[in-house]
């Protein structure tokens, strides 16, 4: 049995010298228009477009998040040559790019002008007042070299509904997080009392393996000084042992229960923890705050994680061996951490569409307790599509959606995928984010994709 352990961070001072550049008033390409979007009132369903960022470099989406007036804002990185940017798009009601927004649809920032490939943003949420704000990792330094050169810390930006970077949000609309040598953040979650949860790892003190590191932000962007100690909440599953932060969700009671996944003895198994709204663990959800769940022999990952009805429902994928190709997971637990054998099959849904990698990347609950479900399914050994899958809400697949409940899309490269989900706040919609992957020789350009679905 893993051991429960968690230790907390002293307040650490933002990260001075804060570079902000390529912010929504800046000039950009206009992304290409959908096709069929904005005609009879509203977008064009179930047929997924590429939405290209940039002209001539690689973008891709990878999450989503809609407002209180159902417009989609789809985040995730636009490069420069090697460097990227942290990018946010906004579509209108009718689907359609909206061109109010940053520089002609786009707002976009660089928080570390001059590195590579570390920029981009993970995650998305729209506050109470409208404002936008995505997360993700960035290069500490651009210009070191070395081991100093691996240093990334956690950037958030703040965009109001113009596109705009928000002064009052940070230093200039930017949060930089410096919490240890190598720090990384995945999910963002809106709270309510327009509060934030970053959920990110940062190096275990005097160690060399990753912690989980929540961190609550108050509306300024400042870290809450009333959450876990200076604003943050590690959690770790023992000594020695890297966990892997994804995704949280508050619930009706403003706990939180945040997923991940770690490895011990040679298993990788989901990891689901629940916080009090103080940030302290809490003793009534699995072990002492923390459960790890071993599902399938080999590896089993949470990448998210949302609250469905009376019990929790996460996405991933994993296999039984480590010589076997994995599978889309989907897993049921109860409220208090259990592994919910209610769920599908003992608790446990799998997706293999040919015997090839299929991955599910995040989920979305529907207001009767279905899921929708999107990553990717491998139809060949040299094609990726993108997926959707539709399950009951006990876990079984749906067969008014696709193909036994799921369903291929092909965007038009060899390497497509679904990374983020979101549901309209009037329930009449479904938003999956991914991209077209063209990269296989290095000569063509990613671009992002977006699909509307009816729930």
């Amino acid at each position: 049995m893993i051991t429960p352990n968690i230790r907390r961070l002293l307040p650490l001072a933002l990260a001075a010298g804060l570079v902000v550049a390529g912010c929504g008033t800046d000039e950009a390409p206009a992304p290409t228009p959908l096709a069929g979007a904005g005609t009879g009132g509203g977008p064009a369903y179930d047929a997924v477009q590429p939405v290209a960022l940039s002209a001539a470099d690689h973008d891709r989406l990878l999450s989503a998040a809609f407002d209180g007036n159902n417009r989609l804002y789809a985040a995730g990185w636009v490069a420069d040559g090697a460097d990227q940017s942290m990018a946010v798009t906004r579509f209108g009601a009718d689907g359609a790019v909206d061109p109010a927004f940053g520089a002609r649809g786009v707002a976009t920032t660089n928080v570390a002008r001059g590195g590579k490939a570390v920029e981009l943003a993970r995650s998305v949420v729209v506050q109470p007042d409208g404002k936008v704000v995505v997360a993700g990792p960035v290069e500490h330094d651009p210009t070191a070299s070395g081991d100093a050169a691996k240093e990334t810390d956690i950037a958030l930006a703040r965009f109001d509904e113009s596109g705009s970077l928000d002064p009052g949000f940070g230093d200039r609309g930017v949060v930089r997080l410096d919490l240890s040598a190598v720090d990384t953040v995945w999910g963002l979650v809106s709270l309510t009392g327009d509060r934030l949860l970053v959920v990110g790892s940062q190096i275990a003190p005097g160690r060399t393996d990753k912690d989980f590191a929540v961190v609550r932000l108050r509306a300024d962007g400042t870290k809450d000084a009333a959450f876990a100690t200076g604003g943050v909440a590690l959690v770790g599953t023992g000594p020695d042992i890297s966990e892997v932060p994804k995704t949280a969700v508050e619930l009706p009671d403003g706990k939180v229960v945040v997923a991940g996944y770690a490895s011990a003895g040679g298993v990788v198994s989901p990891v689901l923890f629940r916080l009090t709204t103080a940030g302290a663990l809490d003793p009534a959800f699995g072990e002492s705050g923390i459960a790890v769940r071993p599902v399938l022999g080999s590896v089993t990952e949470a990448y998210a994680v949302v609250l469905a009805g009376t019990r929790l429902v996460t996405t991933g994928y994993g296999k039984d061996t480590a010589e076997a190709k994995v599978d889309l997971v989907a897993n049921g637990f109860t409220l208090d951490g259990a592994l919910d054998r209610s769920f599908g099959t003992n608790g446990l849904t799998r997706v293999d569409v040919a015997g090839e990698d299929d991955r599910g990347r995040s989920l979305v609950a529907l207001a009767d307790g279905r899921t929708v479900l999107v990553g990717s399914g491998k139809t060949s050994g040299s094609n990726l599509d993108a997926m959707v899958v539709r399950l009951t809400p006990t876990g079984g697949f749906d067969p008014a959606f696709g193909e036994g409940g799921r369903k291929l899309y092909d965007v038009g490269g060899p390497n497509d995928s679904f990374f983020g989900v979101a549901l309209s706040p009037d329930g009449s919609r479904i938003a999956a984010v991914g991209y077209l992957g063209r990269e296989t020789s290095g000569r063509d350009k990613d671009d992002g994709a977006v699909l509307w679905l009816r729930p």
